[in-house]
């Protein structure tokens, strides 16, 4: 196999699920039932296909936490792509669900009493683990059985998952009696649970996949979002005074789409933890997406003198708070708290307060071919800048998409798609292996100098400004850690957004300026620049 079983890495583990599931998937199909006898063979050790005879090894070397999860996520890769994209199937690894179980028994839920629901039970990631632990409290197989629920919307992914669960208290579960084979934004629900727990899917969804307009409560017209549909449904299902614990996209934390989430979640209950689920690839296998934990109690709105526990979830251990500190007063406002913490800090500037005029890339390439070339005929041809041209901290030049020299955009006649002006241009997308959202180089002087101008493809965001010095300035705060961590508060995702790039809280520029005068081009001097903007803003308004 190459890779040591005993002592396999979760990368490694993901690898080795991928090869398992090409070389399975002619023998399963579309079927769910052979999907399904395939990973309840691998849970009962008794795997009945040679194909998956290393994979059964490797399993054979985790815990059980860990098992369940490989074998859960064999099943999302057995399914067919289409089904896997619409139903969002990624599950929750073990360290995520141990570190939001903790917050929620710290928060007060009693394994030998309470109910427990997750209503998007796929993998049985929160359900099996709390099984777990209420049969180490002392609990009876009948009494978890009787108040612990799921809903799912893949039946095989149901039956996997009470089988998981059923694995973990040593009982068979009558087929259906915990895990209901139901669509839960379409399902009529009366029972309400002492904990609400979800890692709910994530993606766009139309008014017509929903059965009601509560959509409304959460959502702004045009952007529905199935997360943001599932927690309004998890603070509807919890008691008053109950617990709903999310596992969301950081984009809801601070994104201006998700202002009426915010709102309707602060109305509804009490924030009592928020963490980031920070080195993403150490927690989440094959996600793209940035991630946050929320801890609530329903019953009661968030009162403005209320403080929230802050903190991250790493793969090494539980919820580590890191400081205490208030939301907004306005309740749809970023919950972006200031304090002392690095990357916390707000500035209370944006792009256009430097003067900054934002735009997206012009050229969509694969559209029009046939106006880029290799060669320069006429003067309104104009040099192409592709965003694997974006090096920073080095100048950006053109160069050919493939082979040497550079492409070429063909025009008829003037457009605002040339820019003849010196400018920033950022990547739109950036992929997992990029330690940062925001990419951002300045075009090399010699472009403008030698053609006049140029033109960059529509994966690529343009930035002018009133002066070099102030480009200058924008391209050492875009490229900083600080304006990272910020912009990945208003989004969660890899694609960088214009709209959210105008939201982006940056210090303010003459909070900037001292700072760089006094510190240099320098993390700290962006930081020390954010933090003396929040400072000044709160004499501003005190």
């Amino acid at each position: 196999m190459g890779v040591n079983v005993q002592n396999i890495s979760a990368r490694e583990m993901l690898v080795l699920a991928r090869k398992t599931a090409a070389k399975t998937l002619d023998v399963v199909g579309s079927s769910t039932t052979k999907r399904l006898n395939l990973c309840l063979g691998l849970l009962s050790n008794t795997p009945t296909r040679e194909r998956l005879s290393d994979f059964a090894q490797a399993l054979s070397h985790l815990d059980i936490d860990q098992r369940h999860y490989w074998i859960g996520t064999l099943y999302t890769l057995l399914l067919p792509p289409a089904i896997r994209r619409a139903q969002a199937t990624y599950f929750t690894p073990p360290h995520l669900s141990r570190a939001l179980l903790k917050l929620v028994r710290d928060a007060g839920f009693d394994p030998l009493h309470h109910t427990a629901i997750d209503p998007a039970a796929g993998g049985a990631a929160f359900l099996s683990t709390l099984a777990a632990e209420m049969h180490s409290a002392g609990a009876k197989p009948a009494s978890i059985f009787s108040r612990l629920h799921g809903m799912e919307i893949d039946r095989g992914l149901a039956k996997l998952s009470e089988a998981l669960i059923a694995a973990r208290v040593g009982m068979r579960i009558r087929e259906g009696s915990l895990v209901a084979v139901k669509d839960a934004l379409r399902a009529r629900l009366a029972a309400t649970y002492d904990l609400v727990i979800a890692n709910p899917p994530y993606g766009r969804i139309s008014p017509s996949e929903v059965s009601t307009d509560k959509w409304r409560d959460v959502c702004h017209p045009g952007h529905l979002n199935k997360y943001a549909l599932f927690a309004e449904l998890c603070l509807r299902l919890s008691k008053p005074g109950g617990l709903v614990a999310l596992v969301l996209p950081s984009s809801f934390v601070a994104g201006p789409l998700y202002g009426r989430l915010r709102s309707y979640i602060r109305e509804k209950a009490e924030v009592l933890a928020l963490g980031d689920v920070s080195t993403r690839n150490d927690v989440f296998v094959d996600v793209a997406q940035d991630v946050s934990v929320l801890v609530a109690r329903t019953g009661v709105a968030h009162r403005a003198d209320k403080p929230v526990s802050f903190g991250n979830v790493t793969r090494i251990g539980p919820f580590k708070p890191s400081s205490a500190g208030l939301l907004p007063s306005a309740p749809d406002m970023p919950w972006i708290w200031s304090g002392k913490q690095r990357g916390i800090a707000v500035g209370g500037a944006t792009l256009a307060d430097y003067g900054a005029v934002i735009r997206a890339g012009y050229f969509v390439w694969n559209r029009e071919l046939e106006r880029l070339s290799n060669r320069r005929r006429s003067k309104l041809d104009f040099p192409l800048i592709w965003a694997r041209n974006i090096r920073p901290p080095h100048f950006c030049r053109p160069h050919a998409k493939r082979g040497k020299g550079v492409n070429f955009v063909r025009f008829e006649q003037e457009s605002s798609g040339i820019i003849r002006t010196h400018a920033l241009v950022m990547q739109r997308t950036t992929n997992n292996s990029q330690p940062r959202r925001l990419v951002a180089a300045r075009v090399s002087p010699s472009v403008i100098t030698r053609w006049g101008g140029f033109v960059t493809e529509n994966h690529t965001i343009i930035i002018t400004a009133p002066t070099v010095k102030v480009l200058n300035v924008l391209r050492f705060l875009l490229n900083s850690a600080a304006a990272d961590a910020r912009y990945r508060r208003l989004s969660g995702t890899a694609s960088v957004s214009v709209n959210l790039l105008r939201a982006l809280d940056l210090p303010s520029p003459h909070s900037l300026g001292a700072s760089v005068a006094k510190f240099g081009f320098s993390e700290e001097a962006i930081e020390r620049a954010y933090a003396a903007s929040a400072l000044e803003a709160s004499r501003v308004f005190a």
